[in-house]
């Protein structure tokens, strides 16, 4: 039902489109550098979601999290330790452990090309951000580390010659608030510079019953400023520096039991029942613990990040050819204590601390009359991260154990790409990367309710991959209503780095135990087209991916206890079909439809791994999680211009509706996600083209569905409640 709703929604966006070719409105062009150099998206023969400041603004998309409603096949779902820290998954390809040093993601995320390694404090807040460039498929070629399933760019305002300023301030339901404000422009004649400040925070959703207090808050600020040179005729270079912290409660982990459920037989969402009667209510009383360090349980769940993003750009422009360096350092600290059961039963704290390097090198150019366009270059990445981990079980009375992580990691690449007009329409384009990653680390382990010696574990990993691809694009020569059409095909291989297990609680047993790398080939068509005069856009495009020994975090119990190990579980096969549109209806109306259709099987599981065991434990048949069957947003946005006392003005409205169908969430297969929904929706006055109050509300319906936890540990996050929030915005 809902994939025919989706079905009619695109047929009625192509006739309204049509109709509305009679009309002088047309969509904006979208400029992305998703291949390292400016071009329309529409001529890009890969595909690439990409949201600007309006788009941003419109969606209520404040942080990463929020991506997952308008882009096809993503998944950002809160990991169980606090909100800055997500558990990504793209086109099936997914890691859940996000906040320990040793996790690895399943798709780069890039700051200003800066490659950002640790998935601690992978919820980016967005502060004075242009452009988000999410690229699907395995972008090994062109990019960092660990593009297995793509990538995603967050991209801030680069100073130069035009001066600008944009303020905002605003409040709403749970205490929110936020003031935003970012300027830049020329200072003198050879430099730009900008500076961007952003506050924002809320009361809880929830209380603790232990304590009657509220439970949830957060408190998050981040600042950016960037200073440009561009006195020299050829040469460009920009010093940007960033910096974020976010104080919160944790995320609250509401116990819930499934009393109509057997624990050998899986269960859903809706399944669980609230141990405390409301779905963000806990209890969890104060206690005094012992000890020092970080890896000190605190009296209440908390967390803290910060994290600091500094980067040099440069470039020098000769005759045919560009030379680029980017240098990147990023430095991470992280620290979060919570409980995992809802009632004080089950704690745990986790202190990171994590420096990373980065020296990317690039030589782009055209050659043969411009019909070849090539880039080269050279990638080095170093990380050092240190991590403190305690457990508390009130089964036992006390702390559990404390173990300490160091890890490094030394990273090469170097890779190639270039694309050959073989005619004025037909284009090949063929790419490969080298890389060569080394790892040691070194674990600590203490057993401190049963006294027993520390045990310590070294380990070496050395990992190295050829990621080539190759791809073919036609231009069509197109007529009638018709503008523009692309048709590209491609196939590709991805890599993801195999790693440590750090997650030990009773024993070093998952700690002896290290994974593989998981590699993949997608093969992939699709096209890009716009008609009725630019009015009717719909990108489109079909893959197949063939993954090998994937990784997937398990939930088991060894001996009477839990462990969570990431495993190499075994080969899987996602076929899946992808697609974006955006239409004008009529002057001042656009609407837009995103949707995602997913089939994910296994084709071969280690009988060793949690998979293998979903039939005997939990009785169904294992799928790789979290590869809903289809999902899909439909929304609109209007804008009407009219005259006020003599002014301009202009009344904004705008909605979304997001709905996913069910999934597996993890690997064992225990828990099956509901569908739910999500709507969101705004309407705006414009005064003057200068000033806005806007009123923005997510969750409109009040959705409150669960969307992750674990029965054994006995806690579940649920969605967000509705909000709402009234903000004053000011841009010259």
């Amino acid at each position: 039902m809902q994939c025919r709703y989706l079905f009619w929604c695109l047929i009625g966006l192509l006739f309204s489109a049509e109709y509305a070719a009679a009309q002088s409105v047309t969509l904006e062009e979208i400029v992305v550098t998703s291949q390292k150099r400016e071009e329309s998206l529409q001529s890009v023969p890969i595909p690439v979601s990409a949201l600007g400041v309006e788009q941003l603004q419109d969606r209520q998309i404040v942080e990463g999290q929020d991506l997952e409603r308008y882009v096809p096949s993503l998944k950002m779902t809160y990991n169980i330790t606090q909100p800055t820290n997500l558990s990504a998954s793209l086109r099936g390809s997914l890691v859940q452990d996000a906040s320990l040093a040793v996790a690895e993601s399943p798709f780069g995320i890039y700051v200003d090309d800066v490659y950002i390694g640790r998935l601690n404090g992978n919820n980016v807040r967005l502060a004075d951000v242009e452009r988000i460039e999410v690229l699907r498929g395995p972008q090994g070629t062109l990019y960092g580390r660990n593009t297995l399933a793509g990538a995603i760019r967050f991209i801030s305002r680069d100073p130069g010659e035009e001066t600008w300023l944009k303020a905002s301030a605003g409040f709403g339901n749970y205490d929110q608030y936020e003031a935003s404000a970012s300027a830049g422009g020329p200072l003198g004649d050879e430099f730009a510079g900008s500076l961007a400040l952003q506050f924002n925070g809320h009361s809880g959703y929830g209380t603790n019953l232990a304590t009657n207090s509220n439970i949830g808050e957060q408190k998050n600020w981040a600042a950016r400023a960037k200073l440009r040179y561009m006195g020299g005729e050829n040469f460009d270079a920009t010093v940007n520096v960033s910096y974020a912290d976010s104080q919160n409660d944790a995320v609250t982990m509401v116990g819930a039991t499934t009393p109509d459920v057997p624990l050998n037989r899986q269960h859903t969402a809706s399944d669980l029942v609230p141990t405390f009667g409301g779905l963000y209510d806990v209890s969890i009383p104060d206690r005094d613990y012992s000890g020092g360090g970080r890896t000190d349980i605190t009296n209440q769940p908390r967390g803290d990040t910060e994290q600091l993003v500094t980067s040099l750009t440069m470039s020098y422009d000769f005759e045919d050819t560009t030379l680029k360096s980017i240098t990147g350092y990023v430095d991470t600290s992280d620290f979060w204590a919570n409980d995992f059961s809802g009632s004080g039963a089950i704690l745990a704290s986790i202190g990171t601390d994590s420096g990373q390097f980065s020296q990317e090198l690039q030589l782009q150019g055209s050659a043969i009359d411009d019909r070849l366009n090539y880039i080269l270059g050279a990638f080095y990445f170093e990380e050092d991260s240190t991590q403190d981990i305690g457990w508390f079980f009130a089964s036992v009375g006390g702390t559990v154990s404390r173990s300490s992580i160091d890890v490094s990691t030394e990273s090469y690449a170097v890779f190639g790409q270039a694309d050959y007009a073989i005619t004025d329409r037909l284009n090949i384009t063929g790419g490969i990367r080298w890389i060569s990653d080394e790892k040691d680390w070194q674990f600590d382990f203490q057993l401190l309710f049963i006294p027993l010696p520390p045990e310590v574990i070294v380990e070496a990993l050395e990992f190295d991959a050829w990621t080539p691809k190759i791809g073919l694009d036609y231009e069509v020569d197109t007529s009638g209503p018709v503008d523009s059409l692309l048709l590209y095909t491609s196939a590709a291989k991805g890599f993801k780095s195999g790693g440590f297990n750090g997650i030990n609680i009773f024993n070093t047993s998952v700690a002896q135990s290290s994974y593989g790398p998981e590699t993949n080939w997608t093969y992939e068509i699709g096209f890009k087209m716009e008609m009725f005069d630019n009015r009717f856009r719909l990108n489109s495009n079909y893959f197949i991916n063939r993954g090998t020994d994937i990784t997937l975090n398990a939930n088991v119990i060894v001996n009477g206890n839990p462990t969570f190990p990431v495993q190499n579980a075994g080969n899987v096969t996602i076929k899946g079909l992808e697609l974006e549109s955006t239409a004008i209806l009529f002057e001042g109306f656009t609407a837009f439809v995103t949707g995602t259709f997913l089939d994910g099987k296994f084709r071969e599981i280690d009988p060793t791994t949690a998979p293998a065991n979903s039939l005997a434990a939990f009785g169904v048949e294992a799928e790789p999680p979290q590869t809903a069957d289809f999902a899909f947003t439909v929304g609109f946005d209007y804008i009407h211009d009219f005259d006020l006392a003599g002014r301009a003005a202009a009344i904004k409205l705008g909605l979304d509706y997001y709905h996913t169908d069910e999934y597996v969430l993890v690997a064992t297969q225990e828990f099956l996600i509901d569908p739910y929904n999500r709507i969101n929706a705004y309407v705006g006055l414009e005064f003057n083209e200068r000033w806005e109050a806007r009123l923005a509300i997510q969750n409109l319906e009040d959705d409150r569905s669960f969307i992750t936890g674990s029965r054994g540990l006995g806690g579940s996050i649920a969605l967000p409640p509705r909000t709402y929030k009234l903000t004053l915005n000011y841009s010259m």
